[in-house]
């Protein structure tokens, strides 16, 4: 009996392989014979298959093809809209400027003997107060006064300001402090020049704005032609000749500074001026043309950081100009110019509105000595110490372009 060497089992005289674990039995392998199927011709039809159409269609084409399929179509159509819309917007520069500005302004003045001995002050303040803008039917405030509080008290003088007189000698002085919350609203209508009226429209109740007042001279000839000029091809549409006065003064005037408002006659020979000069030169023209325009005296800061908060310093005095403007639905509108900072019927909330032209001349010249002192060889002065004491800037608007597109 003969054993498998690989797993023990019985092995028998015939068996080639182990019955149990399939090895071969040494000395027993059997070669199996190959056979190979014959092979059949077939006839049979070629059939073109996708692949096969590359033989015929260039590869590039069908590619070319796919892709101008897939970019026709509606839905790949509004992606790369939206697509090409973010890219021009996150590549176009803008101005960011805020919708409100919500601050606490404090003036502290300081006032004592200069020269001499015995002097008496006079120390006299407009109250500032709420400011309406908008359209006659939707009148809202750019500027709401809050919290005023003044100390010490005041009298109250027949123009509605507030006044302050006493007398000192040697080394007294006087402290004076006014502090008031404000809340300042952007100015920015959306009014195009089709949305203007016309000359003829302005009611009779602005003619008070029409006539001569300290400084502001229609009746000037020179005045007087540059209004014709200015005026000409509008067809007495009201904002059409309010953006020429603003583009003649834009385009012809340069700015500097001086200490006391100048005459039309002087700004116009000397080309030069600054924001009362401007405001002034430009309410006598609109006037002369027809247009009540009049003055509105405030603050700016000269320094504007709102990068990381609210920081607005160095605050000085301001001028711009109101316009009436009435509208081709029968209403009317008051707009704000500002041509020392080329602000054409809009303003941002940075500045503060102290008192606005009544057409009273003396009046206006008034506000711009704010102090005066009388003594027998002496003289009184003060300092002006004013800051912004709290700051809170609401809301975002993102400007690509300040001008309006009229």
């Amino acid at each position: 009996m003969k054993l498998c060497d690989y797993c023990g089992f019985v092995i028998k005289d015939n068996d080639v392989k182990c019955f149990n674990c399939r090895m071969a039995i040494p000395g027993r392998e059997v070669s199996e014979p190959v056979v190979k199927a014959a092979e059949v011709q077939k006839n049979v039809q070629p059939v073109h298959s996708t692949r096969s159409l590359s033989s015929y269609v260039p590869k590039k084409l069908i590619a070319l093809i796919l892709v101008v399929g897939l970019f026709a179509s509606p839905q790949t159509q509004m992606l790369l809209g939206e697509g090409i819309d973010y890219w021009d917007e996150i590549n176009t520069p803008y101005y960011t400027i805020p919708e409100k500005i919500v601050l606490t302004y404090v003036r502290n003045f300081e006032i004592y003997v200069e020269e001499g001995n015995d002097v008496e002050y006079t120390l006299t303040l407009s109250i500032p107060g709420d400011r309406p803008s908008g359209s006659q039917t939707d009148l809202v405030n750019w500027q709401t006064i809050n919290d005023l509080e003044v100390s010490p008290s005041y009298n109250l003088t027949s123009e509605g300001r507030m006044e302050w007189r006493n007398n000192l000698s040697g080394n007294e002085r006087d402290f004076i402090t006014i502090e008031y919350t404000a809340t300042i609203n952007l100015v920015r209508p959306d009014i195009k020049i089709s949305d203007s009226g016309f000359i003829s429209d302005i009611p009779d109740d602005y003619d008070l704005f029409l006539q001569d007042e300290w400084l502001i001279e229609p009746s000037n000839e020179q005045v007087k032609n540059l209004a014709i000029q200015l005026s000409n091809g509008t067809n007495g549409n009201v904002i059409m000749i309010l953006k020429n006065i603003f583009d003649y003064i834009e385009n012809n005037y340069r700015y500097q500074k001086s200490s006391v408002p100048k005459s039309c006659p002087d700004t116009i020979v000397g080309k030069v001026g600054d924001c009362d000069d401007f405001s002034i030169l430009f309410s006598s023209i609109a006037r002369a043309a027809g247009i009540p325009a009049w003055l509105e005296l405030g603050i700016i800061p000269a320094f504007i950081d709102t990068s990381e908060g609210c920081d607005l310093r160095d605050w000085g005095g301001h001028a711009w100009v109101n316009a009436l403007v009435p509208l081709n639905d029968g209403t009317f509108t008051v707009v704000n110019i500002d041509l020392a900072n080329s602000y054409f019927m809009w303003m941002p909330p940075y500045r503060i509105s102290d008192w606005v032209d009544n057409g009273n001349g003396d009046d206006l010249d008034s506000y711009y000595y704010l102090f005066s002192s009388k003594g027998i060889n002496s003289q009184a002065t003060y300092k002006e110490n004013s800051y912004i004491s709290e700051c809170d800037l609401q809301g975002e608007v993102k400007l690509t372009n300040l001008d309006l597109e009229l």
